[in-house]
């Protein structure tokens, strides 16, 4: 074999890199040849070529360019195979911060526990039913069942302080949760889907949530991506953002389910010591109730009276929603109610906004302040 044929070997062997840089021996070596076994057979050559006819200069130059330009090839392949990966790989991590502002809708999965700080998970019923919820870990065990209790139809928060059923407190990280109602029929999952607009941020455990409605979501967990509109006012505000805000109103709403009147007494102001009367009226403005309250019973400040959610007439009330009003005989009176919404309820097609503990329902259109 001539000295330059050799040369030609190389080159070939070379522009076979590519197709063969995946193939593996047995022993898990490519077969073909490298940059560096390359020039180490070229010196070898050069140095033992024959002095009285040594190898073409021009031949030897097209070749080495030859080479140049197979490796540039290959070089080029390779990063265009890094620039493949390195888009694959955005598309998998999903950049939190492009979602500020904007209106999602997200399905409502899991809470993380930071630094001993738990966020508040989510969930909505379409019925009245008994809630569950059971809270996993990320190997997908089971560490704590939350009792729920029976809800009304609506959308609740999730309270958790981020210990397992024994008691002891879990590490920092991310828990999904699943939500279990039964209306009647036995225990179904529940889906519940949170939408709103992405007011910021939060990083917990290094991972980006967006913050919808006070709760956070997990952006993977996002089905829908809307631009919010710059014009929309605070009409279209969803009701579902006044959870966990505190709001103050003058006309709480009782409501009677079962048969009985749920939450406490009835409350009421006065400016001074006065006989009242509190009149109670059903959703079609109807009269159903009558309470006289004497000057002796009723001080200035705040007072209380309990209905027995009967008529006049001695009559059990219909399930449903009423109203009531206070009059005095002397000074004013009012039917003041403020506290944290603690849950959405839903009455025949219609939200509102269940305030604390109380009982006491809240129309969105009857808030003078929210905090």
């Amino acid at each position: 074999m001539s000295d330059n044929s050799i040369l030609s070997s190389l080159v070939s062997g070379y522009e076979a890199y590519d197709t063969q840089a995946t193939s593996k021996s047995d022993t898990g070596k490519t077969t073909s040849l490298g940059t560096e076994d390359f020039l180490t057979l070229l010196v070898a050559q050069l140095e033992n070529q024959n002095p009285l006819d040594p190898a073409d200069t021009n031949q030897f130059t097209d070749q080495l360019a030859q080479f140049s330009q197979v490796e540039q090839l290959i070089n080029a392949n390779d990063k265009l195979d890094e620039m493949v990966t390195g888009v694959k790989g955005t598309e998998q991590e999903v950049d939190a911060n492009s979602f500020v502002g904007l209106t999602v809708t997200a399905t409502a999965t899991s809470m993380t526990i930071d630094n001993g700080a738990v966020t508040s998970g989510f969930y909505e019923v379409d019925e009245p039913a008994e809630v569950i919820v059971y809270v996993y870990d990320a190997n997908g065990t089971k560490v704590a069942s939350l009792s729920q209790g029976e809800v009304e139809a609506g959308s609740y928060l999730i309270s958790w302080d981020g210990t397992d059923d024994e008691g002891n407190s879990l590490d920092d990280g991310e828990y999904t949760y699943e939500v279990m109602a039964n209306s009647g029929d036995g225990y179904k999952e529940v889906q519940s889907h949170l939408s709103g607009t992405v007011d910021a941020v939060s990083y917990q455990n290094g991972k980006g949530y967006l913050v919808i409605k006070g709760v956070l979501v997990d952006p993977e967990d996002v089905t829908t991506v809307t631009s919010s509109s710059s014009s929309s006012s605070s009409d279209s505000t969803s009701i579902i953002e006044y959870l966990g805000t505190t709001v103050s109103s003058s006309h709480p709403i009782i409501q009677v389910e079962d048969g009985k009147v749920q939450g406490d007494a009835l409350s009421f102001s006065l400016t001074a010591a006065s006989d009242v009367t509190v009149t109670i009226y059903n959703a079609d403005d109807e009269k159903v109730d009558t309470i006289e309250i004497s000057a002796d019973e009723a001080t200035g400040g705040e007072n209380e009276v309990t209905w027995d959610g009967l008529t006049n007439s001695g009559h059990m009330n219909s399930d449903g929603l009423y109203y009531y009003t206070v009059k005095a005989d002397t000074g004013s009176a009012s039917t003041p109610i403020s506290g944290e919404v603690s849950a959405i309820t839903s009455v025949d097609g219609t939200q509102y906004l269940e305030i604390g503990d109380t009982g006491r329902l809240v129309s969105v259109s009857s808030i003078t302040s929210v905090e």
